[in-house]
C-alpha cells in the first residue's frame, strides 16, 4: 500500500524541495563567487592551488614590493604587498608587470628543492644591516654568490647564524618565506621570488558572523560582539565593507550562514565565515 498524501505530507515535501533549492543555490553562488575554495582546517600557511598575479617595484625596506592580486577568499594569504626578495639571481623580473604564480610554503616544498629554505627563513627572522645585507645573505644561500668586495659584517653575521641553525623553521608569529613560482614559460623576465608571511591572528567561528550579520538586517536580537583581541566592537558599516570585499551581500552571506544540516552545508558556512575572517585581517577560525 502506498504511502497516503495528507496535507501535512504534501507541506514537509514541499518545504525539503524548498529548503534542496535553497541549499543548491547558496553552494553555486559560492562556488560562483570563489569563496568555496578554502579548506577548513588546512594546516597552516592554506594556500591557494591555482595561480595568482604577482607585480613587483623595487622597494626602500625589502628588495621587492611585492604585490598579490587574483587571490581567493578563505587563503592565509589575500590580495595586497608584501614585503618581498629575490632567490634567483641570474633572471631579471619584469617590474611593474603582473606574472602568474603558484604560492607554494616553503617548508618541505615541491619546488626549488635544492635551496636550504631553512637558512633562508632564519635570515628573514634574523635581518640586520641593509636591504643588500639580506639580499647578498639569502643569494649565499639561493645563488652561491659573494659580492666581489665580500659579504658585509652583518651579511656574515647572517650566513653564520643560518649555518649554525641548520634545521631552523618558524614558528608561530615568525616570518615563513612563501616560494612565488612563475607558470608562464614563455614569460623570460619572472624569475623565482619569495614573499614574507606572518602567521594571522585566528579567525571567527560562523556562528559570530551568523550573530553579527543578523544583528544588521534585523534577523537576530542582541547587540554586536567586539573582536577579542582588539575590543573594538563590529558596526554594519563594517560588515557592508566585509561584505563588498568578499563579493557577496550581507542577505546572501547570512545565507551561507545559516545553511541547515551537515556536509556540504558546514562547509559552506565555514568558507562564508573565513570570507570574512579574511575580509577583516584575520586567519581562517580554528575548531
Amino acid at each position: 500500500m502506498g504511502l497516503i498524501e495528507t496535507p501535512n505530507t504534501l507541506s514537509l515535501k514541499k518545504l525539503r524541495l524548498k529548503m534542496k533549492k535553497i541549499v543548491l543555490a547558496i553552494v553555486g553562488f559560492l562556488m560562483f563567487s570563489g569563496v568555496l575554495m578554502s579548506t577548513v582546517g588546512a594546516a597552516w600557511p592554506n594556500l591557494p592551488s591555482t595561480t595568482v598575479q604577482l607585480t613587483v617595484v623595487y622597494d626602500t625596506t625589502s628588495y621587492f614590493d611585492s604585490t598579490l592580486s587574483g587571490v581567493p577568499a578563505g587563503f592565509d594569504v589575500m590580495n595586497g604587498t608584501y614585503p618581498g626578495w629575490c632567490v634567483d639571481r641570474s633572471v631579471d623580473m619584469d617590474i611593474g608587470v603582473s606574472h602568474d604564480v603558484m604560492l607554494y610554503s616553503s617548508i618541505s616544498p615541491p619546488v626549488l628543492t635544492g635551496i636550504n629554505w631553512n637558512a633562508i627563513n632564519y635570515i628573514l627572522n634574523h635581518k640586520q644591516g641593509t636591504i643588500m645585507d639580506v639580499q647578498n645573505a639569502i643569494w649565499n644561500f639561493t645563488d652561491n654568490y659573494k659580492p666581489p668586495e665580500g659579504y658585509s659584517p652583518d651579511a656574515q653575521a647572517m650566513i653564520d647564524g643560518a649555518n649554525a641553525n641548520p634545521t631552523y623553521e618558524p614558528t608561530t608569529g615568525d616570518v615563513l618565506a612563501v616560494i612565488c613560482y612563475p607558470q608562464n614559460p614563455t614569460d623570460p623576465v619572472a624569475q623565482n621570488s619569495i614573499i614574507e608571511l606572518t602567521e594571522r591572528v585566528p579567525g571567527y567561528t560562523p556562528g559570530f558572523w551568523k550573530h553579527n550579520i543578523g544583528v544588521a538586517l534585523g534577523e537576530n536580537r542582541g547587540k554586536y560582539s567586539a573582536f577579542e583581541d582588539t575590543g573594538i566592537k563590529v558596526t554594519e558599516a563594517m560588515l557592508i565593507g566585509f561584505a563588498a570585499d568578499v563579493g557577496v551581500t550581507l542577505p546572501e552571506a547570512y545565507a551561507a550562514l545559516t545553511a541547515k544540516g551537515g556536509p556540504p552545508n558546514n562547509e559552506i558556512r565555514a568558507d562564508m565565515a573565513n570570507a570574512f575572517n579574511e575580509a577583516a585581517g584575520y586567519g581562517p577560525f580554528e575548531d
